[in-house]
């Protein structure tokens, strides 16, 4: 009896210490995201939608989308949206569950993200638009322009997501992803460890920059925050990304489309070869661009980044 007293008092000092830190990690992330600067809102019925808008309203209009990580945010094209601007009336929003975005408790979807998108250019834009879509989000861009091909004039897949990937689905390990996330304190503690600074890092250098030399402080910090933002809630679109709930077959949508689709990679990006092979096998009209200098974010890198705004420009 003694015993199990012992162990119920070190189970709860122990959520409870669990608790402590998520509060703090909390409360500096909040101290580090200002949700109400330089932006507006769309209220989605899911949720709040954020995003800024650069550029006179009468240029045709472009959407930069970013790509789809717990990490990501708008921030990833804001550089190239503010010079872009001067031709172009930009859209540059966070993807729902991400950066300073609602991030509801739900299990996401890559449906959810067509809905989305269809809607924000539907009610926000509210004109064909010219769209850039990064990694697993080029997918949504297809899917909803397979479903409404009046939302897009022309369509740019950066660094997309293979074929391959794209085609899994949830398995018997899925919902444990769902459950662990979903207990309290435990749910949250395990989701601010996988995102904390060190693997932070470790995904801009390992996965994004070619030259992570040439990685500037501020990147990691504003990756970090857009993971901690609304009190760790990313955790849901984390497991919904562990769970493969974010992949749909995109197949018949690539071959369908009658829409001008350039692709963009780095030429650092070791998977750009066998992901293009799989894109051109179903529509050998793509257009293929090679970014010298870069990886996966090429419109972050330093050596590709003019070379990138040039296409954007003439895409």
């Amino acid at each position: 009896m003694g015993k199990k007293k012992s162990l119920l008092k070190t189970s709860l000092f122990t959520v409870g210490l669990l608790e402590v830190v998520n509060r703090i990690i909390d409360s500096a992330s909040i101290a580090n995201t200002n949700t109400k600067t330089g932006g507006s809102y769309y209220h989605w019925k899911h949720g709040d939608i954020y995003y800024r808008t650069f550029g006179e309203k009468d240029y045709p209009p472009m959407l930069l989308i970013h790509d789809l990580t717990v990490w990501s945010s708008e921030y990833e094209w804001l550089k190239m949206a503010k010079v872009l601007s001067d031709t172009y009336r930009i859209y540059c929003v966070d993807l729902i569950g991400c950066g300073k975005s609602d991030k509801p408790g739900i299990t996401y979807t890559n449906y959810f993200y067509v809905q989305m998108i269809t809607d924000f250019v539907k009610e926000v834009i509210k004109a064909p638009t010219l769209v850039a879509a990064t990694g697993l989000s080029g997918s949504f861009v297809l899917m909803a322009n397979a479903l409404d091909e009046t939302l897009f004039n022309e369509i740019m897949l950066v660094s997309p997501e293979s074929l391959t990937t794209l085609k899994k689905s949830p398995d018997e390990y899925s919902k444990l992803w769902l459950k662990l996330f979903e207990i309290p304190v435990i749910g949250r503690s395990v989701y601010y460890f996988l995102t904390n600074r060190s693997n932070t890092e470790y995904y801009l250098t390992e996965k994004c920059f070619l030259n992570s030399f040439h990685m500037e402080p501020s990147i990691t910090r504003t990756y970090y925050n857009a993971a901690h933002a609304r009190n760790g809630n990313g955790k849901y679109l984390l497991a919904s990304l562990n769970s493969n709930y974010l992949y749909a077959d995109i197949s018949k949508a690539l071959q369908k489309t009658t829409k001008r689709i350039v692709m963009a990679f780095g030429d650092g990006d070791p998977d750009a070869k066998s992901t293009l092979e799989q894109y051109l096998r179903l529509n050998p009209d793509i257009v293929v661009e090679y970014i010298e200098g870069a990886k996966h974010l090429p419109q972050l890198e330093d050596e590709s980044y003019e070379e990138m705004l040039e296409l954007m420009y003439h895409f």
